[in-house]
């Protein structure tokens, strides 16, 4: 199975996007899996109409590390032109659009947070506290969903 397969695989990657490229940079900065969005499928995040493309941008996500290496989605995000709403970015299937971790990443973070502080957290998994807090405020956030066990969040932790 070649690399670009396996990661398609067990990121769920599915069309319009597809993994283009996989990047190992061992022992440096780890494994960077690259993902484009072919153009299909256009539609605005506000109301689901067909919309043109107007350009994209390119955004970058932590992930569960590949072994022992830290692992990186980096993808071109499309952005659409709606008639109603105007310029808005794609949502991506494998994080929240406020995020700079994927959503595996982030449920990784929430199961240590039940048994450790921010600061313990951020330590770590070698992140910031600010991310890390940020990941509790969404997970508190989400509507239908409760999270017991999660410490309250303050800056004293």
């Amino acid at each position: 199975m070649h690399d670009r397969e396996l990661y398609r695989q067990i990121l769920g990657i599915q069309s319009p996007w597809e993994v283009s490229q996989v990047d190992v940079d061992l022992p440096g900065s780890g494994v960077t899996v690259h993902i484009q969005h072919s153009g299909a499928d256009l539609a605005c995040p506000q109301c689901g109409v067909a919309c043109s493309g107007y350009d994209s941008g390119e955004r970058k996500w932590r992930h569960l590390d590949t072994c022992q290496y830290s692992t990186w989605l980096v993808a071109q995000v499309p952005r659409i032109r709606c008639p109603e709403h105007g310029v808005h970015q794609l949502s991506v299937p494998w994080a929240e659009s406020n995020s700079r971790l994927t959503a595996l990443f982030e449920a990784l973070v929430i199961g240590w947070l039940k048994i450790g502080t921010i600061s313990k957290v951020a330590t770590q998994l070698g992140l910031s506290w600010s991310v890390v807090s940020g990941v509790q405020a969404r997970a508190r956030a989400r509507p239908g969903t409760t999270q017991p066990g999660l410490p309250r969040l303050d800056r004293h932790r």
